[in-house]
């Protein structure tokens, strides 16, 4: 196929996303919303926007002298995330339609587990307090022992792949203090209980120093996005571009810092470099990567297995260590797994890998549906007559199960979302039980 009738097919996608957002979005009072901020994240700034700058020759500082083979399979990987983005269209379309009402009870079931037990961990700010005081803990015991054998520094990351061991107690706590600091903000943007701000803001700057711009982002974007959805139309175009290029920009800026690169000067000089032709948006260049370097074998599930035994040390399982989908893919690309993280092949790559498009389309579909599930949540919670942001953003929390589907790598962070929702519930379980006989002592005094 040649680039021209690619570079339409590109335009066309992009029309067809910025039409519904017009139509669907800004036309009935919102500026912004899940479905299309989700539309545009998955799917048409990493593969569509970036598709030009795919091919560059600017990317040979990444790919080497595999930019050839790259550029030779760029086509057929473009038009196979076309394909997944057209099957987000169709079971975000489908759900709307309430089609297969049978299926549809039992998703909505499903889909309300994450929800309502979110919305339990924010019932209790003595919770919440408790457990953000646990990770805080965690936190500074794990950057003592890594300040103390690699000295004052911003990448706990690279340190833990020299230290596999420490691997996956990092991850678990890192985790951990995400999801706990995001909680601790919606509760606050409801209560405004400042001891919640307080963690919030204490547990972000000890993620500083683990070395993932994401880690701190996860905090605050989707309750940002609540917010911006909750101000309508009282929140402009400018206003919104201005928002996300603060934040664009904080979180390059963090990437070299954790670099050792503290200069703003050349932070601004390589800023399109780095925005372009970095890892930052490179979806569709490394799943060209993978593709172009890969022997067409299929693994069959091994990286989705590989992610149902996420809880097991990669160090302690030969085979989540080699078919864990970083390590699968550094592996693929001739990098040693045990160094190099492996590269992200976007929300379609990894089903691709494993089942080809049949993998593709249901991928897409499942997305699909659960982000306009969590959209149509979103804005029922914060539009009604008793907005509520703990509501909203509890159902942002499902999109961590449309991240697991479309990148089985973030299968770890579920688990211990679900370890947090089960030590919670034994909490409030323990308090139920002590509150009434504190009571009763009380009364008898």
């Amino acid at each position: 196929m040649s680039w021209n009738l690619l570079y339409v097919l590109d335009a066309f996608a992009i029309s067809l996303f910025a039409i519904s957002y017009y139509l669907n979005c800004y036309r009935r009072g919102y500026r912004i919303d899940i479905w299309h901020s989700q539309l545009f994240l998955i799917c048409v700034l990493p593969n569509m926007i970036m598709l030009p700058f795919a091919k560059s020759e600017l990317n040979v500082p990444v790919l080497g002298h595999d930019l050839a083979a790259v550029v030779a399979v760029l086509p057929s990987i473009f038009l196979i995330t076309l394909l997944g983005y057209f099957a987000i269209l169709a079971g975000g379309f489908a759900w709307r339609l309430r089609v297969g009402l049978g299926p549809r009870k039992l998703a909505i079931k499903l889909l309300d587990i994450v929800p309502r037990c979110s919305m339990m961990l924010m019932s209790s700010r003595s919770l919440l307090v408790f457990q953000a005081l646990l990770c805080l803990l965690l936190q500074i015991i794990i950057l003592a022992i890594y300040f103390g054998h690699d000295g004052f520094g911003f990448d706990l990351r690279q340190y833990t792949f020299a230290n596999p061991a420490l691997r996956p107690v990092a991850l678990v706590v890192s985790n951990y203090s995400i999801i706990i600091a995001s909680h601790c903000l919606a509760r606050y943007v409801d209560k405004r209980e400042r001891v919640l701000l307080t963690c919030t803001l204490l547990l972000s700057f000890g993620l500083v120093f683990f070395g993932a711009r994401s880690n701190i982002l996860s905090i605050y974007i989707s309750i940002l996005l609540c917010y911006l959805i909750r101000l309508r139309t009282r929140v402009s175009l400018l206003k919104l571009a201005s928002v996300i290029s603060v934040i664009l920009l904080g979180g390059l800026y963090l990437g070299n810092v954790r670099a050792g690169q503290y200069s703003l000067g050349d932070f601004f000089a390589f800023l399109a470099v780095a925005i372009l032709y970095g890892n930052n948006f490179s979806d569709l260049r490394d799943f060209a990567w993978v593709d172009a370097l890969w022997d067409h074998n299929f693994w069959m599930g091994k990286t989705y297995l590989a992610a149902l035994t996420a809880f097991v040390p990669r160090f302690a399982s030969e085979f989540r260590d080699a078919w864990g989908t970083g390590a699968a893919t550094a592996i693929t690309l001739g990098f040693d797994p045990h160094v190099h993280p492996g590269v992200r092949p976007g929300a379609f790559g990894e089903s691709y890998f494993n089942f080809g498009l049949i993998g593709v389309l249901v991928v897409g579909l499942a997305i699909g549906v659960i982000v306009r599930r969590v959209d149509i949540d979103v804005k029922r919670a914060l539009t009604g007559p008793r907005p509520s942001m703990r509501k909203a953003f509890s159902s942002t929390m499902t999109l961590g199960v449309a991240g697991v589907i479309a990148m089985s790598a973030n299968s770890s962070g579920f688990y211990v979302l679900g370890g947090i929702y089960l030590f919670s519930w034994l909490c409030l379980s323990a308090l139920r039980l002590v509150q009434p006989r504190y009571i009763s002592l009380v009364d008898a005094g």
